[in-house]
């Protein structure tokens, strides 16, 4: 006899069919799943299910990736069902993290931009910028080295200041970091970058350079859940130059006689060391293959478990980073481990968040490249492990030598540990009133050590060659960074009728210190021991110094309020005032106030737009204000340092002593004051179909007001040379606009959705103080060793602008060398022709002109992802238009006569060749840094990534409890298309002085990898 009880737990079969109301196809792979329980399936490759159940009746939830979840009721008496997946429009519904708070997409009135974390998972990097670049528009990514564990500079919205950071405030989970928080994209969730200054002005001193809100992954309620995925690949070199072979090389140098002044110039009197040491002649080095490190490893690893119950979830992850670098010398290992705890219970909410992150960089000597293309071919091949070399050549020959084991030997060794707390609690204290406090903690200790290593040269006789210039040498170096950051939030929701109102209040306090302390000794006697016990003598120990590395602490505080209102999600409008002060400026200018207005309207609430809904379902009107601060300058410029070092000796002949002294030797500007950006953006958001295609569109235009500049004091004021002054110097101005256009759909059982995006930004130096108009960068030389400056701040161009000398073309006949020896009386046959172009009758510097920059002029970025029955592919496409290089590694390789274009240069017998001849000095006219004829064409367009997977089906791994099990193949910088004519036309530097200077950069590299993603 059948009991009541044994009735309720027999099982019986649902079934199903499951399709899409985009093209009425079958949707595979869609989730079926018992509300409540852990009981569930996925339908087939022909849309269909079976699920054994035996509750008596209950709900099951049927959700696919753009589709709306739905809930259907089950029992007994009902087991079989069509189901239709209806589309999910619902993408302005979308809640975006805003400062200090979150919005709902469609209530956004500033300019905010969200990448989500499958999207940054696709490039493999250790570098956050990277995985953005081409992803947002308005927001520039250049790569500053493919070095690994290089940072990308990051612009949003054009340069922000001249002497001040260009880096975007990074916000991990609500907590300010003082640069790239060097997360793991498997930590992040999701990143929402603030553009406009209304929106980043909540952030006051600090959003200047625009917000990069970063969310990590947190746990959801429910069974834990275990996801593992890594990949492993190899990198290569794909570009170069080409250098001379021996054979070339010396026939370059028989040219050279024969173009020289006197008598004795026939070919047997042209002197070459080969000459002199004839074993020479069976050389034909290459150094370039010596240090270039093809197919390279690249690998990663990552675990995440997360889950928890209504009350506490929890998130924990861990990830494993390698990438060996393409140069010797060169590697990158970074580890990072994640915590994420949450707690509700009634009114209260507790979360913390815990991370750990260690980081293992080696480093190669920093001209490592330029060592390589000035190596002749004639001389003896190097071993970089050998500590004993022997040589033939002359003394050049031995010391150009005695350099190259010197830079091809050194390396640095930079070894970090870091940890990162944030503690939140919140309190309900009735309804829409809540409290809260956020306690950040951070702590980094670094150690970098600097090995210039012993080694042995020897001439052709045995006798070792000696170098007045280098002594091997270890140096450490260990520095300490600790922040503090504590905020304390009142929040209070009112909602009447269709009346919503926020208000936000935040006192904030954040102190950052750095500290450190180096020791160094010389003359080592093994290079087996890497501390300062191995060196000998001049055994130096201190601490930091100069503006930079000096011992330091800065402090801010502000204060915030913030009012938003929305009236039925149709009107929409944000006030906020932020008033901060910072330690780096004197007490007289240390207080700023930075307030913001933004307003929208969404015209598609409205009744008149019901008969355009079919088409164009969402249509906003953005418009906003807001001002914004820098203070990303040197701690103490008020405040005139007094340095030690500077004795006296005191007393008469033969009772002389020594006196200590102390002495100021630079000028400070107590009155230097908040550089300031004022901006006004005007945007629309429009949706059609649906949301099937969504477009976004923003004018900008930001005017930077007392700009800081560190001007350059005359050497006669005392401070000696190339002392500068921080000043508030000058005005600049950025305009622009950016465009983004998104498209998804379902055609035929493919799933697609790309999207476009377009950035132009106009940059301008308005206004500048002091008595010239324009001034030139430090270190804006194309070649570190010359003498010849081109980047510049000049008004009415943009900040790095190229000013150079304009040629027009050789002295290839008589008759152009007549008439350029009217200005040039030395110049000969094969000369570079200088233009004189202000007539008055000599070439100078008031000669030069504008020669573009290494800011593009437009950006352009493209991204697809398509998916069909377990497949998917993916590709990210950038372009970067209009931007200049100075290719100084040419320039470089053509005053080391190691080009292999110098065989074609001019000459009587190749009179009509437009390479000007060799002179046999690096000073000579002919190829000095500032001529124009090393300005190429940088614009570029790159397959930046490429990814085809393939996820096994459902129905076949859950068998074994696996919930996914994806592999792949991809590549990143597969495909590049520029005219550009060195090594890799992304020449990003450090972002403004030397940004389009292109000398031995460390080269960017193809990446080709397979991975895994396994989820269980």
């Amino acid at each position: 006899m059948l009991t009541l009880p044994a009735l309720a737990q027999s099982k019986y079969t649902l079934k199903g069919h499951v399709t899409s109301s985009v093209d009425n196809l079958e949707v595979i792979g869609a989730s079926v799943q018992v509300e409540g329980t852990t009981i569930g399936t996925v339908t087939d490759f022909d849309g269909n299910f079976t699920l054994d159940v035996s509750a008596p009746k209950g709900n099951l939830v049927i959700s696919y990736v753009g589709c709306k979840t739905m809930k259907v009721a089950f029992s007994r008496q009902k087991t079989s069902f069509k189901v239709v997946l209806m589309e999910d429009a619902e993408i302005l519904d979308e809640v975006v993290v805003v400062g200090y708070g979150s919005m709902r997409k469609k209530e956004v009135t500033g300019a905010v931009a969200r990448v989500a974390a499958e999207e940054l998972g696709r490039v493999s990097t250790s570098d956050l910028g990277t995985a953005l670049q081409g992803l947002v528009a308005g927001v520039n990514v250049q790569a500053s080295s493919g070095e690994p564990g290089a940072k990308s500079n990051i612009q949003i919205r054009g340069l922000s200041s001249i002497a001040g950071g260009n880096s975007p405030l990074y916000v991990v989970d609500g907590v300010p970091y003082e640069g790239d928080p060097g997360l793991s994209s498997n930590e992040i969730e999701s990143i929402d970058i603030l553009k406009d200054a209304a929106s980043a002005a909540i952030y006051g001193t600090r959003g200047a350079a625009g917000v990069i809100l970063i969310t990590t992954k947190q746990g959801k309620a429910g069974e834990m859940k275990v996801s593992v995925d890594g990949y492993y690949g190899v990198q290569k070199i794909t570009s170069g130059i080409d250098l001379m072979n021996t054979s070339e090389s010396i026939f370059v140098d028989i040219m050279v006689n024969r173009m020289q002044e006197g008598v004795n110039n026939t070919d047997n009197a042209a002197w070459t060391s080969i000459k002199q040491y004839p074993v020479n002649f069976f050389n034909d080095s290459n150094l370039y293959n010596v240090v270039t490190n093809n197919n390279a490893p690249v690998q990663n690893y990552s675990v995440t478990v997360s889950g928890g119950q209504k009350d506490l979830t929890y998130n924990l992850s861990a990830n494993y980073f390698d990438q060996e670098g393409i140069l010797i010398n060169s590697d990158f290992k970074r580890y990072n481990v994640r915590s994420n705890v949450n707690f509700k219970r009634n009114k209260w909410s507790i979360n913390t968040s815990l991370s750990f992150r260690i980081e293992d960089q080696l480093s190669p000597a920093w001209d490592l490249m330029t060592q390589s293309y000035s190596y002749s071919p004639t001389s003896s091949q190097v071993d970089p492990d050998a500590d004993i070399t022997q040589t033939a050549g002359d003394t050049n020959q031995l010391t150009n030598m005695s350099n190259t084991l010197q830079r091809i030997k050194e390396y640095s060794k930079k070894k970090t540990e870091a940890f990162n707390g944030n503690f939140f609690v919140g309190y309900d204290v009735m309804k829409g009133l809540n409290v809260s406090t956020r306690l950040g903690i951070g702590y980094s200790n670094q150690k970098a050590l600097s090995v210039n290593p012993v080694f042995q040269l020897y001439n052709q006789d045995g006798e070792e060659v000696t170098s007045s210039t280098y002594r091997s040498q270890i140096r450490e170096n260990h520095a300490k960074n600790s922040s503090l950051t504590w905020e304390s939030m009142l929040n209070y929701n009112l909602k009447i009728g269709k009346h919503d109102i926020k208000a936000t209040g935040v006192f904030s306090l954040e102190r950052y210190g750095y500290e450190s302390f180096y020791a160094s000794i010389k003359d080592l006697v093994s290079n087996d021991i890497n501390n300062v016990n191995a060196g000998t003598n001049d055994m130096m120990v201190g601490t930091g110094s100069g503006q930079w590395g000096q011992d330091r602490v800065n402090t801010l505080v502000g204060m915030i309020a913030r009012a938003q209102y929305s009236y039925g999600g149709r009107y929409m409008a944000s006030v906020s005032l932020r008033r901060d002060a910072s330690s780096r400026f004197s007490k007289e200018n240390r207080w700023g106030m930075f307030p913001s207005v933004s307003v929208g309207w969404n015209i598609s609430e409205e009744q008149f737009w019901k008969k355009f809904k079919n088409v164009a379902n969402s249509f906003k009107v953005r418009a906003s204000f807001g001002t914004t601060g820098n203070q990303n300058f040197a701690d103490y410029s008020y405040s005139a340092p007094v340095n030690k070092n500077y004795d006296y000796t005191f007393g008469l002949i033969g009772k002389e002593f020594l006196g200590l002294g102390f002495a100021q030797s630079t000028f400070s500007n107590a009155d230097v004051k908040w550089e300031t950006t004022q901006q006004i953006n005007g945007g629309i958001d429009l949706a059609f179909l649906d949301n099937r295609i969504t477009f976004t569109a923003d004018v900008y235009k930001s005017n930077k007001r007392n700009m800081l500049f560190p001007m350059i004091v005359p050497a006669s004021s005392g401070s000696g040379q190339n002392s500068t002054v921080t000043l508030n110097a000058g005005n600049m101005e950025n305009k622009g606009f950016e465009l983004a256009l998104g498209h998804r759909n379902r055609v035929a059982g493919i799933d697609y959705n790309m999207n476009l995006t377009f950035s132009r930004n106009v940059n301008r130096i308005v206004e500048m103080a002091g008595p010239s108009d324009m001034y030139y960068f430090a270190d804006g030389k194309p070649v570190s060793t010359g003498t010849d400056f081109v980047t510049v701040i000049k008004k009415g161009y943009e900040a790095g602008a190229f000013f150079v000398m304009p040629t027009n073309g050789i002295a290839d006949t008589e008759e152009k060398l007549a008439d350029y020896q009217k200005i040039e009386s030395n110049a000969r046959m094969g000369d570079l022709i200088y233009v004189d172009t202000n007539k008055n009758g000599k070439i100078n510097d008031d000669d030069r002109v504008y020669g573009g920059s290494g800011m593009p002029e437009c950006e352009l970025g493209f991204n697809l992802w398509t998916g069909y029955k377990g497949f998917d592919l993916s590709m990210n496409w950038y372009a970067s238009i209009g931007n200049e290089i100075i290719n100084a590694t040419k320039i470089y390789t053509y005053q080391s006569k190691t080009n292999k274009e110098l065989i074609y240069m001019w000459t009587p017998t190749n009179p009509t060749s437009t390479i000007p001849t060799y002179r046999g000095s690096k000073s000579h006219n002919n190829y000095r840094a500032y001529s124009d004829i090393w300005v190429e064409d940088g614009s570029f367009l790159r397959l930046k990534n490429i990814m085809l997977g393939y996820s096994l089906p459902k129905s076949l791994i859950s068998r074994i409890g696996i919930n996914k099990l994806r592999f792949y193949v991809a590549a990143d910088n597969l495909l590049t298309f520029t005219p550009y004519e060195g090594y890799d036309p992304e020449v990003g530097s450090n972002g403004l002085s030397r940004r389009g200077l292109d000398f031995g950069t460390y080269p960017i590299s193809i990446q080709i990898r397979g991975g895994f993603q396994l989820q269980f």
